[in-house]
């Protein structure tokens, strides 16, 4: 049904007569209306808007306007719209474009457009605040095209007007004066005026446009403006002034030492660099340290005048002056170069160049250690003696101590130190030590693992390993601890004991309870030791319930550590293991009390003389010498038999070192006991070897005589006594001894060496012939006549005399061959000692020795000879 009267109107319309065009325009007349309401109605509710703003009766109406314009038209959108709201500025006023921020985005426009066009500038000119004028006249200045319609503004406004008001909106934007220069043709006196203002930026704008200008009266305005209260105004000037040649110096040369800105100070140093170098010359300039300051604050990297001036001002007392100083020559590499040049060889450059360096420590300049050349390692001592003073006075970083590190490890990879180089090293890990930091102790850490087996590195290592980093070393130090070939155990020992027990205590007690002495002596000792150094009371039963592990030589040392306990605690625990009935315990206990220097327990020690095990009867008898009982010790002598052979051999020692005459007697029928075993008999003999008493020697020279199978030991004990009175004893026994007693001996000074060989040359002066011979091979097997030959060729001719006069006591070839090297010495008295001992060749044996030395291979020696040969000829003895 609705089908049909649908095509039955669509029919009946067709069936009239209605012209095409008519059906065409009321579609496009509706549309047309709707494009008018959709344009009007946002129009007027747009000026509606814009009249509110116009109407607000007070502020807060006005805000309120404002505030709801701008959320549905915020200036970057209204800025689309500039020539309607310039329209509407006409019609409401300039208000509208103001408040509603479009006059700002007009200005920015102008300002950053880079091609402005002119109704951009008309539209800031007539619409914008007037603090937008000199943002125009800006634009105008910089675009040509603009100027004519600013000039006409201008002209329309009034020029006086408009320079005020530019004067007013200026605020200090630099600007070239191309289109103000017409302000000075008929403005003068006004810019005259305007140069007293009390706003800064107003004398700013006007003095700038003064610069153009030559006149005498512009020249004492700028004259004045030299010292205006606006550090930008005299900055200004300072750049452009022009005067006379001399007078712009002055000017430049006062603000430079005087203005108290420094951006002034920069531009005046900046103009004197480009037009007044050849005037320049600060060294030569009598300055207050407030003037040197100021110049040395505006130093020229590229001038040579500078750098000169500078490293002269770094070494003044004044420390502000040497910051500015030291900061300069940092910047342009002075001090770097300072650094790199120095060389080992030249020590006295080095200590010069760380002394200039120093001082730029002090003032807190130090980038130049940041980086630098190693070099031959002379630059490398220089900063390390920089960084290892006292932290106090030490300059530099910690991070520059790393840097240190890291070239000085570096350096010494792969090379050994030398005399020259050692320092190089040891003043590194001073520097550690006293002003490192984390980084610095692992870098230390990893040298430190390095040099495990490096004995050389390692005594400046272990003694200087910062104390405040004990955990970063320690794993290192213990893995050295057990590695039992380490080089240097003792200082090792010494550093760990140093320690802190908290790091310390644990390893050393696993060391200890899990080690088995008898295969790992070392390692078990060392621990022990680090245990006993750290003098904790509560660890002290322990140490010495663990003194039966060690080794009789290494007793004294254990001794001096736990001397350094507590008395009272000492005591109290020492008699207690001393009353223990472990033996092992009670003689190592003992061994070690002398060494304590308690006497209160001597009782003890004498009791345990009787004790039933021999090995403590042993320490007890090694025990009272220590306690230097002599007297005791040779009422003794009943241990001489005691049933143990160890017994006996200790008790044989020690009185043979410190027994009386009647404790000797004893000893020497022991030595003759033929039920006596050969042990306590060499015990013998080797105690009196290192006796002190006359009773010692002659049974030791008995023994050496008359017993083939004891011999050998004698010798060895004799050669040992080389005290003064005991070489002596033995010559005087010498002198007056059968022919083969003489040759049992001479083994012995041979041995002694050096130590006899001054009481030999004395019998020797003594001119006694039947020993001569004898003193004569002993002093040729020790080396002593070639040392003396050695000394003919002495700088000193009291040396050379000496050698001359004891040669010619010797008649040998060796001798004699020296002698007449010397014939012909520099020195009168040396060629008189070389005449007398010629004259003692008067006999056929050294008439054949000086035959033999006209045949030696030296020519010198031939001549020499043949002179000397000569001189015996003729008898002319001096």
């Amino acid at each position: 049904m609705v089908n049909y009267f649908n095509s039955l109107n669509l029919n009946s319309l067709i069936g009239m007569d209605i012209p095409f065009w008519a059906l065409i325009a009321a579609p496009v007349a509706i549309i047309l209306l709707v494009l008018f309401l959709i344009w009007f109605i946002p129009t007027r509710i747009f000026k509606s808007r814009l009249r509110k703003i116009i109407n607000a009766q007070d502020a807060t109406q006005s805000a309120q306007a404002i505030s709801k314009f701008e959320k549905h038209y915020p200036a970057e959108k209204l800025v689309r719209y500039s020539s309607r709201m310039e329209r509407y500025s006409r019609q409401m006023g300039s208000k509208v474009v103001r408040e509603t921020g479009l006059a700002d985005k007009w200005v920015q426009k102008l300002s950053h457009s880079p091609s402005p066009a002119e109704k951009d500038l008309r539209r800031v000119l007539l619409y914008c605040p007037e603090s937008s004028y000199f943002k125009a006249f800006l634009a105008a200045e910089q675009h040509p095209r603009l100027r004519k319609v600013f000039s006409d503004w201008m002209q329309g406004e009034g020029e006086e007007k408009v320079i005020r008001l530019l004067a007013e909106s200026c605020r200090g934007e630099s600007f070239v004066p191309d289109l103000s220069k017409g302000f000075l043709e008929n403005n003068r006196t006004l810019l005259y005026e305007l140069t007293g203002e009390p706003e800064w930026y107003a004398r700013f704008f006007v003095y700038r446009i003064l610069l153009l200008d030559n006149d005498t009266l512009t020249e004492r305005t700028i004259d004045d403006g030299l010292l205006d209260t606006n550090p930008l105004i005299r900055k200004t000037l300072i750049e452009n002034i022009s005067f006379d040649h001399d007078k712009i110096w002055n000017v430049l040369w006062d603000k430079l030492i005087h203005d108290p800105v420094y951006e002034v100070r920069e531009a005046a140093r900046i103009r004197i660099g480009k037009e007044y170098m050849d005037r320049y010359n600060p060294k030569d300039v009598i300055m207050s340290d407030e003037e040197t300051a100021r110049v040395l604050e505006l130093l020229n990297l590229d001038c040579q005048e500078d750098k000169i001036f500078a490293m002269a001002s770094l070494e003044s007392t004044n420390t502000e002056l040497r910051y500015h100083a030291a900061v300069f020559l940092e910047k342009c590499g002075a001090l770097l170069s300072l650094l790199t040049k120095n060389t080992l060889d030249d020590p006295t450059t080095l200590e010069q160049s760380v002394s200039l360096l120093q001082k730029a420590l002090e003032v807190n300049v130090s980038g130049f250690l940041a980086d630098y050349s190693s070099g031959d390692g002379g630059s490398l001592l220089a900063a390390a003696r920089l960084l290892s003073g006292p932290a106090e006075s030490a300059g530099g970083t910690a991070e520059h101590i790393c840097v240190l590190e890291k070239k000085v490890f570096e350096f010494f990879h792969n090379k050994e130190p030398s005399p020259y180089t050692k320092e190089i090293y040891t003043k590194t890990l001073e520097a550690v030590i006293n002003n490192g930091n984390v980084k610095s102790f692992e870098l230390v850490a990893e040298e430190l693992s390095r040099r495990e087996s490096d004995k050389v590195f390692l005594e400046m290592l272990l003694p200087r390993l910062p104390k405040k980093a004990e955990a970063v070393f320690a794993p290192i130090l213990f893995r050295f601890l057990e590695n039992p070939v380490f080089p240097l155990r003792d200082e090792l020992v010494q550093v760990l004991g140093t320690f802190n027990p908290d790091i310390i205590l644990p390893k050393m007690f696993q060391i200890l309870d899990n080690g088995q002495p008898e295969q790992n002596y070392i390692v078990y000792t060392s621990a022990l030791k680090i245990l006993g150094s750290i003098k904790l009371p509560f660890c002290l039963q322990n140490v010495l319930e663990r003194l039966p592990a060690i080794k009789p030589e290494d007793a004294e040392e254990f001794g001096r550590l736990i001397a350094g306990y507590p008395q009272d605690m000492f005591e109290s625990k020492a008699r207690t293991l001393l009353a223990s009935p472990d033996a092992g315990i009670r003689a190592s206990l003992i061994a070690i009390l002398p060494i304590t220097k308690n006497d209160s327990f001597m009782k003890d020690v004498r009791s345990s003389l009787k004790d039933v095990d021999p090995d403590v009867r042993v320490a007890a008898i090694k025990a009272l010498l220590g306690f230097g009982e002599l007297k005791f010790l040779n009422q003794e002598t009943s241990m001489l038999r005691d049933p143990v052979e160890r017994v006996r051999l200790a008790t044989a020692e020690v009185i043979a070192k410190h027994g009386n005459a009647a404790a000797m007697e004893i000893l020497d029928n022991v030595t003759k006991d033929p039920n006596e075993t050969d042990v306590v008999q060499i015990g013998v003999i080797m105690g009196l070897g290192q006796g002190s008493n006359a009773e010692g020697i002659t049974i030791l020279v008995n023994i050496l005589d008359s017993n083939d199978e004891l011999r050998g030991h004698a010798e060895q004990a004799l050669s040992m006594r080389t005290a003064k009175r005991d070489i002596t004893q033995l010559i005087e026994i010498f002198k007056d001894a059968e022919p083969q007693l003489r040759e049992k001996l001479i083994p012995v000074f041979k041995t002694q060496g050096s130590k006899a060989e001054p009481q030999i040359v004395e019998i020797l002066k003594d001119e006694v012939a039947s020993l001569k011979p004898y003193f004569v091979s002993i002093l040729e097997e020790t080396g002593y006549i070639g040392m003396i030959i050695r000394r003919l060729s002495n700088k000193k001719a009291e040396i050379r005399r000496e050698a001359a006069l004891q040669l010619s006591l010797m008649e040998t070839i060796s001798a004699y061959r020296g002698l007449v090297l010397a014939a012909k010495d520099p020195d009168q008295e040396v060629r008189v000692c070389v005449v007398k001992a010629l004259d003692k060749l008067k006999n056929s044996q050294s008439y054949e020795i000086l035959e033999n030395l006209k045949k030696d291979p030296d020519n010198r020696i031939r001549k020499y000879t043949h002179w000397a040969l000569e001189r015996l000829d003729s008898l002319g003895m001096e």
